[in-house]
């Protein structure tokens, strides 16, 4: 009797255990929402109200912007007219880190090119036709690719192209910079082509702008929301750029920009932008530089918010704008087909000089 009573006193409370911690589960991370429309919505402003990391810099009232559009959702609607109003505020904040990634259907992902939006009017560049690597190639000899995103070749009166399309592991790039730097040293100009670098690793952009830097200077700083309010953010963290290499190419240098250098890209450029040997050619850069991990729906479609706020040195901020270059070149798509690339021409001649 003793040990009946006992076991009936035992799943008593274990079963009051196991209730109450549910219900403190459920008190501390909140039941999840139906799938509708308009919890979808809403989840999808409040998510970039607690995460996104520009509204101060860009002068945006997200309120208003929520305000603007919660009459046009109801329940009833489609995914396709759902996917259509939620592309038109990731169009307001004018972020080309913002994308929106429908995972039923057929819908496509937004914006799927190089997003502008200015003075009210949307430009999306969804196939880039100012730049070809086969086309520079052909400018060089001996072209070499040393690793899967850095390749380079030597251009006629002593000059090298060096192409970067993203980034590598930094053991490999150290390694291969090392390897690489005699040969640039001999060179009289460098030509650094970014036009297709569209993203990677912050720090490995920094190391290679190493390689071509005369001191240390500071580039950029960066800081992360971290609270509630649009004005929560961690410490700034100062990102500075100096010799990496045992010895830094000095001598002339000309980087190649386009729309669509983008993210550690553009950091990689905002490096190099630091010293006087260092000129920019090209386009106006894409203005995506913020970190921008990803959040999902209710209805399992992803989407991507930027959680930083980057600034060049004297609080500048070039997201959403781009940095514009120094001479502006833009090689067109006829051009290209007709084996030509303008843009590296016009370096070329300006080395030159």
């Amino acid at each position: 009797m003793k040990r009946k009573n006992f076991m009936c006193s035992l799943a008593f409370a274990f079963v009051s255990s196991a209730f109450i911690m549910a219900s403190c589960e459920e008190e501390l991370i909140g039941s999840e929402k139906a799938n509708t429309p308009t919890n979808n919505f809403e989840q999808f402003w409040a998510t970039f109200d607690e995460h996104y990391g520009m509204f101060e810099v860009k002068n945006i009232d997200w309120k208003a912007i929520h305000d603007q559009f919660k009459p046009r959702v109801n329940d009833q609607m489609t995914d396709e007219t759902l996917y259509t109003l939620l592309s038109e505020m990731i169009v307001v904040l004018n972020d080309n880190h913002l994308n929106l990634y429908p995972t039923n259907g057929e819908l496509p992902v937004f914006p799927g090119g190089v997003l502008s939006y200015r003075n009210g009017e949307l430009k999306i560049l969804k196939v880039q036709e100012d730049y070809d690597l086969e086309v520079a190639k052909s400018y060089t000899e001996a072209y070499t690719q040393v690793t899967e995103n850095i390749g380079y070749g030597k251009l006629p009166d002593n000059l090298i192209y060096l192409n970067v399309k993203g980034t590598d592991g930094m053991k490999e790039i150290e390694k291969q910079m090392e390897k690489m730097m005699p040969t640039l040293a001999g060179a009289r100009g460098v030509i650094i082509d970014i036009r297709g670098f569209y993203g990677g690793y912050d720090p490995a952009s920094q190391y290679l702008a190493g390689c071509f830097a005369q001191s240390k200077k500071l580039y950029m700083t960066t800081k992360k929301r971290n609270g509630p309010a649009h004005t929560d953010f961690t410490e700034p963290a100062a990102w500075y750029v100096e010799p990496k290499t045992s010895k830094s190419y000095t001598k002339p240098v000309i980087v190649l920009s386009s729309r669509f250098t983008q993210s550690a890209g553009e950091t990689f450029e905002l490096a190099l932008r630091q010293f006087d040997h260092v000129k920019v050619v090209g386009d106006t850069t894409a203005g995506s530089f913020s970190d921008n991990p990803n959040f999902e729906l209710y209805n399992g479609w992803m989407f991507s918010v930027s959680v930083g706020d980057y600034r060049a040195p004297g609080d500048i901020s070039y997201e959403g704008y781009g940095m514009p270059p120094d001479v502006f070149s833009k090689t067109t798509k006829e051009d290209l087909l007709a084996g030509k690339d303008v843009t590296l021409e016009k370096a070329i001649g300006m080395l030159h000089k």
